[in-house]
């Protein structure tokens, strides 16, 4: 359409002008002339429409929605036409469905995030919103919790209100102040809140060394004394509140284990056993041992020798023999010396060079003693150093450093015995002619109830309660241990209390 037919079509009621020197057209009463411009509907009210835009409409919506389905599903095409008319109104009814949607889905998500759930709160049935803090549940069930005090170090009050707001329990456990801050709300909880507790006030730090203590413990009396857990020296926090200056002992690092010395009478786990231990004191003796180890022989039994480390040192083939001939050897110190009258150093002496000579000379080590006259105090423990390990007494002593005749030796020796008894003779330290004579017939009356003759060591293994290192009888101080230099109570340090001594104690053993 030119210049000329666009502005004749602006003007619908005015009919086109003849052209100079033409002549005037009839006018056509059928139909409408082409260049009527006129809109066919432009006489009807404006409103609701005709139907023709009613249609068009529609067109436009179906086109949308066609659009939309197209989109969403990769449907067929429409027409050229079709899609020139309706896809600017189908982009627009698409982003509308888009934002329906997600208001749809926040919507959503606003009622699901804000629904309330059942829990129980300090034992009561409650509905509460999802996901609500700690302070939310406190607020919303109206709660009072009173906030705890700022202590110092010792625990004195510094300030009023200033600790912990509340206390949180989760299923019974309490939540840290971090747990408590993170804590939400989930359906089913049992949540318990209380007043706060005091917060300690901010304090340095010193690492502090710990020693570790003697103590004693087990029985009342017993055959046996030993090491039943060797010590350890502990670490600990001392704190120095920064507020009130004030010192305290805080956590501990690492715990003290103090040496504990356990009195114990040995039970062998076999009831269906009858265990006894044969021992001698005092050897090896140039007289005595040979003709001691030849009756062992005779009655295919061992025995245990507690040996004078000067004794081994003067006899080393004798001290030797004995354990070629399947009996042990163990420590009755070097000289002789009543241990609990000693200072450490002079106690500790004795203990190292017999342990040192016996393992030299019979190339058996052992850490085992029997301490002469059988006293050997709680203190004597203490001044030990940790060197030896068991402490073998008696329950039948023979008395035969009184020379009281055999046939009372072989009372004293087997009257009361029990399984796990301990025999007490001797090898040296003056004549033993009654010993001799009486070994036998002690040997043949407990074989005779029954009666298995064992060593020290075996005696030991029989009761497992026995720790296994301290039954072999070569327990040491393990790496890392040290030795305690006090005996955990305020009153024992200076006397001879804790002594482990038997029925024997006061025998010239």
């Amino acid at each position: 359409m030119d210049a000329r037919s666009r502005a004749t079509a602006s003007r619908p009621y005015e009919q086109p002008r003849p052209r100079a020197g033409a002549a005037a057209r009839p006018s056509v009463s059928r139909g409408r002339s082409r260049y009527d411009t006129q809109p066919r509907y432009a006489s009807q009210p404006r409103g609701r429409g005709s139907a023709r835009d009613r249609r068009s409409g529609g067109n436009r919506l179906a086109g949308g929605m066609a659009v939309l389905a197209s989109g969403i599903t990769g449907g067929t095409r429409s027409s050229g036409l079709n899609r020139r008319q309706s896809a600017p109104s189908g982009a627009r009814n698409v982003i509308v469905g888009i934002v329906a949607v997600a208001v749809v889905a926040i919507i959503g998500v606003l009622l699901w995030s804000n629904r309330k759930v059942d829990i129980t709160l300090n034992g009561e049935a409650m509905s509460i919103r999802v996901g609500s803090t700690c302070e939310e549940v406190i607020q919303t069930a109206e709660l009072s919790p009173k906030a705890g005090n700022l202590v110092s170090v010792s625990g004195k009050r510094l300030q009023e209100g200033a600790g912990y707001a509340y206390t949180a329990k989760l299923g019974g456990n309490e939540l840290s102040e971090d747990d408590a801050k993170n804590y939400r709300v989930s359906p089913g909880d049992s949540l318990d809140i209380s007043d706060g507790g005091d917060r300690m006030e901010d304090y340095d730090v010193q690492v502090m060394t710990e020693e570790p203590q003697l103590e004693m413990g087990g029985d009342a009396w017993g055959n046996l004394s030993y090491v039943s857990q060797w010590p350890k020296a502990g670490q600990y926090e001392m704190r120095t509140g920064k507020q009130s200056g004030e010192t305290a002992r805080g956590d501990t690092i690492e715990e003290t284990q103090n040496a504990v010395v356990t009195i114990h009478q040995i039970s062998p786990d076999d009831d269906s056993k009858k265990l006894v231990a044969l021992t001698f004191d005092d050897g090896p003796a140039e007289t005595y041992t040979e003709k001691y180890l030849e009756i062992l022989d005779k009655y295919g039994i061992h025995a245990t020798f507690f040996n004078l480390g000067q004794n081994v040192e003067e006899y080393p083939e004798l001290a030797k023999k004995i354990c070629d001939r399947g009996s042990e050897v163990m420590s009755h110190t070097y000289q002789h010396q009543q241990l609990s009258q000693l200072d450490a150093s002079a106690l500790q002496q004795e203990f190292s060079s017999t342990f040192s000579t016996i393992e030299s000379t019979t190339g058996v080590k052992t850490t085992g003693f029997r301490p002469p006259y059988g006293d050997f105090t709680e203190k004597a423990w203490l001044n030990s150093g940790g060197l030896a390990s068991v402490s073998v007494l008696w329950n039948q002593d023979s008395l035969d450093w009184k020379r009281p005749g055999v046939d009372a030796i072989v009372e004293n020796s087997t009257k009361n015995v029990t399984s796990g008894s301990i025999i007490l003779m001797h090898d040296g330290g003056g004549n033993r002619d009654q010993d001799v004579e009486a070994l036998p017939k002690i040997i043949e009356k407990l074989q005779a109830e029954g009666y298995e003759f064992v060593t020290v060591t075996e005696l030991m293994k029989s009761d497992s309660s026995i720790p296994a290192d301290v039954a072999a009888g070569n327990a040491t101080m393990p790496d890392g241990c040290v030795w305690p230099t006090q005996i955990k109570s305020d009153d024992s340090s200076s006397d001879d209390s804790g002594s482990d001594s038997s029925s024997g104690s006061g025998s010239d053993s």
